[in-house]
């Protein structure tokens, strides 16, 4: 089917009427995927909660439609926006923590399926947790994962609020306002640590959570304005999600990942196309975030690929469906950040049905608040259930492993830090003997006190939590190094590496382990202690980022100025935007061309010298001037030769 009249409102009205037609792209619609991390459906206005101001998305919802009742896939930053881009859920696309999973390439994206169509893509997201190593750049022509200023190693710290990430995203809206464009903005101020800017932090004393909703909702705002003024608005069709909520202090978790109760797994969901989507409906019926691909794909008469778990909302803005639709939830976080049970479950009809160790199933249209735990007394229920959730994690082709990248050090503190850190049959996980999170929420305490601890400078109390959560916790190599980093803190770096050592004996192929003990030789001018775990880790994994870069800095020690180069090279090309690298290549190429020169090697020196004037920033000043002086002297030994 082909349109003649390419006007929204006409474009629209045939979608609801009759199925679209393959490749048949709305020309004249752009579209804005907003993400806010950790926010809680119930903590905004047009949701209902009295201390929320939320006016920008308050009015999102009244001039376009809301959900009520929309859950997220898994209570994790990661898995949750692979689900959101991919219409799947985490065992379709194995993405299922933070940290040590990548989007492999076999799933469409949605990014991937606007760009074939024309569409502009970018993204700016404003957290390390989404960086582009992760695999959710795939589909972007640009993909601003620039968090970490003048940081070599992006850290816990590697974020940036909403006004930078506006920042960032008006200059590419100004450039791209005469194209169709596909934009991604993700907020992650929601997230702890809670600080939200002046004048919010002094409105929201004692709040700060809210006021960190209420700062992110004030950005929305600019950023509605700027479309406006671009004339963009009505013709933009805008969704705004939260990717997974927060416990703050419910079931006693603080934060989220540990359970999936609806604390951290209900979510807010906003659809607005100015005139051409029906004003101030909000639907009723239980909806899940995988269906914001293929309702923007059917909005924008675009086919839905084979294999999308989601299915297209635009039947219950309609009124044509009403029936509350499935959906599977899950967390590997317990597992793998603590060495407990992982958790799965699925939430049908009135039923929420948890699959852990303890089995947990809810009747929510009873017991909205998950009090009551009726497993034992609903055995036919429970039967059903559990069922339906062996059918679903079958069908989704789990058996076949997960897309695991190693996680470095750096990584895993800042992980660590904002708490993250520390396949197959449903029933299989449950048979491994692992503890039961909610048997072990007195350890998650403990840890969420030494962090709490960590954090105001309490190191020696902090410590004496760590050392507990390991005395009975022995197996998990996290453990280990939240210890060892204290240590580290405390200038106890000898303690520090001999419990790092002690680990390495224990979990030989721990890259975590790994890694920090690379960092700590390398603090201890361990240099060629340090290189060698390198090696070992760039074995296992050539592109692993902090080993490049912690190999490269030991290789400039050692004097080993061609691999420094290599190593520096290839972070480079993971990472263009480190502005600590574009200074230290340079260097490193401008060292071995000078120590080629000393040793009578002119070719090389030529060649490695033109590297380092096509690398080097103007701002290098007399070095810039002493290595073209250099060139022409070595160009005019060489030519009589």
């Amino acid at each position: 089917m082909r349109f003649i009249d390419r006007s929204p409102a006409l474009i629209l009205a045939l979608a609801l009427s009759v199925e679209p037609a393959a490749g048949a792209v709305r020309r004249d619609l752009n579209v804005l995927l907003i993400t806010i991390d950790t926010v809680r459906a119930d903590r905004l206005g047009c949701y209902g909660y009295a201390g929320a101001r939320t006016p920008n998305l308050d009015r999102l919802a009244a001039e376009g439609v809301r959900f009520a009742n929309v859950y997220a896939q898994v209570p994790l930053t990661l898995p949750s926006h692979c689900s959101i881009m991919t219409g799947t859920y985490p065992p379709d696309h194995r993405v299922r923590n933070n940290g040590s999973y990548s989007l492999g390439p076999d799933l469409p994206t949605l990014a991937g399926l606007l760009r074939a169509k024309g569409y502009r893509t970018a993204a700016f997201v404003a957290s390390f947790t989404l960086d582009s190593r992760f695999g959710l750049a795939r589909g972007f022509d640009l993909y601003d994962d620039n968090v970490q200023g003048e940081e070599a190693l992006k850290s816990f710290r590697s974020e940036r609020d909403a006004g930078a990430v506006l920042a960032a995203l008006a200059p590419w809206l100004q450039g791209n306002r005469g194209e169709r464009f596909f934009g991604w903005a993700h907020f992650y101020d929601p997230h702890l640590p809670y600080a939200p800017p002046p004048p919010f932090d002094v409105e929201y004393r004692g709040r700060k959570y809210d006021g960190e909703i209420a700062y992110v909702d004030h950005v929305i705002g600019r950023l509605l304005e700027l479309l406006k003024e671009k004339g963009l608005l009505d013709r933009t069709l805008i969704v705004v999600a939260g990717d997974h909520g927060e416990a703050l202090g419910e079931k006693k978790e603080i934060d989220h990942g540990l359970f999936l109760y609806d604390g951290t797994l209900k979510v807010p969901l906003i659809v607005r196309l100015g005139k051409d989507l029906p004003a101030g409906i909000v639907v009723p019926s239980r909806v899940r975030l995988i269906d914001i691909m293929p309702t923007v794909l059917d909005i924008l008469g675009m086919p839905v690929p084979p294999g999308v778990r989601g299915i297209s909302l635009l039947p219950q803005i309609r009124g044509k469906k009403k029936d509350d639709l499935p959906s599977y939830i899950e967390t590997n976080y317990p597992r793998e950040n603590y060495g407990w049970s992982e958790l799965r479950g699925l939430v049908d009809g009135p039923w929420k049905y948890i699959l852990a160790p303890t089995p947990e199933l809810y009747d929510l249209a009873k017991d909205p608040g998950e009090e009551k735990n009726v497993a034992s007394t609903e055995p036919a229920v429970l039967r059903t259930e559990a069922g339906k959730l062996d059918e679903l994690i079958d069908r989704s082709g789990a058996r076949k492993g997960a897309a695991r990248r190693t996680m470095t050090a750096a990584e895993a503190e800042r992980l660590r830090s904002l708490g993250y850190l520390g396949g197959g049959r449903a029933d299989d996980a449950m048979k491994k003997g692992l503890p039961d999170p909610k048997d072990k929420i007195g350890d998650y305490l403990l840890i969420f006190r030494g962090n709490l601890l960590e954090n105001e400078g309490k190191l020696p109390l902090a410590f004496e939590c760590y050392r507990k959560v390991l005395e009975a916790n022995p197996d998990v190599p996290s453990n280990y190094v939240n210890l060892a980093l204290l240590d580290m803190k405390m200038d106890r770096a000898e303690e520090a590496t001999r419990l790092l050592e002690q680990a390495k004996s224990k979990f030989p192929d721990s890259e975590l382990v790994l890694s920090r003990l690379m960092g700590l030789y390398l603090k201890a001018e361990r240099w060629q202690d340090a290189l060698s775990i390198g090696q070992v880790l760039l074995q296992n994994d050539p592109s692993y980022f902090d080993a490049l870069f912690l190999s490269g800095s030991a290789s400039a020690r050692l004097g080993k100025w061609e691999n420094a180069a290599d190593c520096y090279r290839k972070a480079l090309a993971i990472e263009p935007e480190n502005a600590v690298l574009r200074r230290r290549y340079p260097d490193s190429v401008y060292a071995y061309a000078v120590l080629l020169g000393k040793n009578r090697d002119l070719k090389g020196a030529i060649l490695w010298m033109k590297r380092y004037l096509e690398a080097a920033s103007r701002d290098d000043g007399p070095r810039l001037d002493e290595a073209r002086r250099l060139l022409e002297e070595w160009e005019r030994a060489l030519k009589p030769l």
